[in-house]
């Protein structure tokens, strides 16, 4: 990492941020992703507003807007030991991750699907085939550290909109029961939802078809 001060003013300090992209070995598609960054090094300027009389930052703008860092502006007013090297430090390592993020989130992109990440809500959105929208929340660290995802809601499409809260609860919970090394890998996780909420949709399709 590499700091400088641009402008340091009575309750505000203007920063230029590189971050260096570390190489992360060991998670096998990283080195994939890793190859499809334009850049090693990452530039950021950052405008902090600081309380009074303090280094505590109290508000943060981010240049470019890529990163949502407003969870950690509120974590740093309530740590007591919070310093602008802590902050500093988050953002770097929130840079990172959510660079990351987007990059293996790209790199999952299929001619069936398209998948949007969203760094506030750390969320996977999964845009489908007939309009259909499947939500991923992310775990802790993901992907740096390989824990499962969760399959939190599907929305839209006119054959959802006509299936009961009990039909989603029911995909959601066999998404989620699936082998954790599947719920690992974005990619293979998103394949076998799809997978489930078609073979549900059949099911229930069936079902009314009998019942009618």
């Amino acid at each position: 990492m590499e700091l400088k001060v641009l402008a340091f003013g009575e309750n505000c300090i203007r920063l230029s941020l590189q971050t260096y992209m570390p190489t992360f070995v060991g998670i096998s598609y990283l080195p994939r992703v890793e190859a499809t960054v334009d850049t090693a090094e990452l530039n950021h300027e950052l405008l902090i507003e600081v309380f009074e009389g303090t280094m505590r930052s109290k508000n943060v703008q981010v240049f470019p807007n890529d990163i949502y860092v407003n969870d950690i502006v509120d974590t740093a007013k309530f740590v007591s030991k919070s310093s602008l090297q802590w902050f500093i430090q988050k953002v770097q390592d929130r840079i990172i991750l959510s660079t990351l993020r987007h990059l293996v989130v790209k790199d999952a992109n299929k001619s069936r699907y398209s998948l949007e990440y969203l760094d506030k809500d750390k969320t996977i959105v999964v845009h489908m085939a007939g309009g259909i929208d499947a939500y991923i929340k992310l775990s802790l660290g993901w992907p740096i550290f390989v824990s499962p995802l969760k399959l939190i809601c599907i929305k839209g499409s006119d054959d959802l909109k006509r299936t009961s809260l009990s039909f989603r609860c029911k995909v959601e919970k066999l998404a989620n029961s699936l082998d954790t090394h599947i719920r690992q890998n974005i990619s293979s996780f998103v394949d076998a939802v799809e997978e489930v909420l078609m073979e549900q949709l059949q099911l229930d399709l069936r079902v009314g078809d009998n019942s009618g």
